[in-house]
């Protein structure tokens, strides 16, 4: 009797074990995509992340230069995002507002730099708000960010909830590093993803937009 009570106990912890085996081989065939990290930088920005005088606001899609590397192997499309935003107060607390945003996209994943004013052969524009830069506001912050997508899709269309989200995202991780994808438009399909925050301070000649 003992010895049949054994023979039950070695099968059941021999299945408990093969369970448990098992499991852990599905999951090691089963990882959830991240996105690594894009070297994003501009010639038209200084040390401190302020604009030079030669790059002007509002004149283009991508107003600012930019240069960029480690796009990863199997990227199918790149997509550039240019933001402007702001804080308001509501009441008590302080408010995301993004004036101005606009996707560039459908950019041939073997480009690696892009001048100002510049649209790439073949792209797709999209915007929301308002499009050319307020003349007297100083100090305005733009988010900028260069998306190596891993799946093709023509209509990828900028709403303004798209670039608060964005930007939100941006502002809380403003050096990404390596790690699980967001969900949502555009960052679900994010395969390495590059960021600049910088600040535009201002026209430095106003008779340019008069």
């Amino acid at each position: 009797m003992m010895q049949e009570h054994f023979k039950k106990g070695i099968r059941r912890v021999c299945s408990l074990w093969l369970l448990a085996a098992t499991l852990a081989l599905a999951g090691c065939g089963s990882s959830s995509p991240v996105t690594s990290v894009i070297d994003l930088q501009s010639p038209g920005v200084d040390a401190n992340g302020v604009t030079q005088p030669s790059v002007h606001c509002g004149w283009g899609a991508i107003w600012v230069p930019l240069e960029w590397k480690g796009v990863p192997e199997g990227t199918k499309e790149l997509a550039i995002y240019i933001g402007r935003f702001k804080y308001q107060k509501e009441g008590n607390a302080r408010k995301l507002v993004v004036p101005y945003a606009d996707l560039v996209n459908q950019i041939k994943p073997t480009l690696r730099k892009l001048p100002a004013n510049v649209l790439p052969e073949g792209a797709g524009w999209s915007r929301t708000g308002q499009i050319t830069c307020p003349p007297f506001a100083q100090g305005q912050r733009v988010l900028v960010e260069v998306f190596a997508l891993d799946r093709v899709q023509e209509e990828r269309e900028m709403k303004s909830r798209l670039a608060t989200r964005l930007t939100e995202e941006a502002l809380a991780d403003p050096h990404p590093t390596t790690g699980p994808r967001s969900p949502g438009k555009l960052t679900e399909d994010t395969a390495a993803i590059g960021r600049l925050v910088l600040t535009y301070p201002g026209p430095h000649n106003l008779a340019l937009y008069r």
